[in-house]
C-alpha cells in the first residue's frame, strides 16, 4: 500500500503537468523580483498585472484540464506559493493609512482556506472550491494595486515634520533576515511656531544628554518638541531646552528604502493623499527636500 501511494506522488510529468510546472516557476520568480521592487515605482503596478495573468492563466489550465497534481513538485509548488502571495500583499501594504493595516488579518487567509480545502481531499483534483480559494489569492493584490497604481484622482497634499526615523531588522539565520523602516511624523499644523526656553531637572538632562534633537518631552502634562540645547555652567538643572508645544498625535508611518535613505530627522515631507481607484485611501512620501 505505502509503495502504490509513493508511486502515485512521484508519478511522471506528462505534457499538461510540465506546462504548469513552468509557469508556476515563472510565477515564483516574478514574485521575487516583485518583493524587491519599490511599490511606488512606475513599473510595479504592471509588474502585478503581469503577475495576476500568469497565476490566473494556470488556475484556470489546471480547472480546466482537471489536473491532479499527483507529482511531487507539483504538489509542492502549489503549496509554496501562496505564501510568496502574503509577502506580496504586505509589501503592498506599505502606501495604505496605518488604519488600512487590518487588511493584514486576510493577508494569509487565502493561503489557509486553500491549504484546507486542497489537503481535506481524498483525490486532490482541482474541483470548484479549491478553484475559488485560490483565485482569491491572486485577486487581493491585484486589486490593490490597481487601486493606487491607477488612480489620477487629484491629490490632498498635507505636511509632516520627521522627528524619527527606525530601522528594524527580522527573520532569522535560517530563514534569512529582512529590513522595516519606519518614520514617526507629525503634522506641520501640530506643532507650534513659537518656541521658549524652559530650565528642565537634571534628571530629564541626563536623559536626553545624546541624540536629544527633535525628541519629545511631556512637561506640566503638555507634549513638547525639543528643538535646542544649552548646557549653562555651575547650575541646577544642568541645561535648558528649546520647546515647541504639541497638540495633535505622533504616529509612525511604512516607509521604503529608498525614502528611509533620502529623508533625515528634522526635514519637512509633503505627504499626497488620494481617494483611490476603488475608494481605499492611500498616501505617498514625496521625494522632495
Amino acid at each position: 500500500m505505502n509503495n502504490g501511494r509513493m508511486t502515485r506522488v512521484i508519478a511522471p510529468i506528462g505534457g499538461i503537468g510540465f506546462s504548469s510546472i513552468i509557469l508556476a516557476v515563472a510565477r515564483i520568480i516574478l514574485c521575487i523580483y516583485v518583493l524587491g521592487t519599490d511599490p511606488l515605482s512606475p513599473g510595479f503596478g504592471y509588474l502585478i498585472v503581469l503577475l495576476f495573468c500568469i497565476s490566473v492563466t494556470r488556475h484556470l489550465f489546471l480547472y480546466f484540464n482537471k489536473v491532479t497534481p499527483d507529482n511531487i513538485l507539483i504538489f509542492f509548488l502549489d503549496l509554496f506559493t501562496p505564501c510568496l502571495y502574503g509577502f506580496v500583499l504586505y509589501h503592498m501594504l506599505s502606501v495604505y493609512e496605518a488604519k488600512f493595516l487590518s487588511v493584514l488579518v486576510s493577508i494569509f487567509l487565502p493561503a489557509v482556506v486553500y491549504y484546507y480545502l486542497f489537503a481535506g481531499e481524498t483525490n486532490h483534483r482541482m474541483d470548484k472550491g479549491i478553484f475559488l480559494a485560490g483565485l482569491f489569492c491572486y485577486v487581493l493584490p491585484f486589486l490593490l494595486v490597481l487601486n493606487y497604481s491607477f488612480d489620477f484622482s487629484h491629490p490632498v497634499i498635507e505636511r509632516y515634520f520627521l522627528i524619527n526615523k527606525s530601522l528594524a531588522t527580522t527573520g532569522s539565520d535560517t530563514e534569512g533576515y529582512s529590513d522595516n523602516y519606519y518614520f514617526d511624523l507629525i503634522h506641520t499644523d501640530s506643532i507650534a511656531t513659537i518656541a521658549h526656553w524652559e530650565d528642565v531637572e537634571e534628571k530629564s538632562c541626563a536623559y536626553y544628554s545624546d541624540n536629544w534633537m527633535y525628541k519629545v518631552i511631556k512637561l506640566r502634562n503638555e507634549i513638547f518638541l525639543i528643538s535646542g540645547k544649552t548646557t549653562p555652567q555651575n547650575r541646577k538643572p544642568q541645561c535648558s531646552f528649546l520647546l515647541r508645544r504639541i497638540n495633535g498625535p505622533v504616529f509612525r508611518k511604512v516607509a521604503t528604502e529608498r525614502q528611509y535613505s533620502h529623508f533625515e530627522r528634522g526635514d519637512t515631507l509633503n505627504m499626497e493623499k488620494r481617494k483611490g481607484l476603488l475608494g481605499i485611501e492611500w498616501s505617498q512620501l514625496l521625494m522632495i527636500r
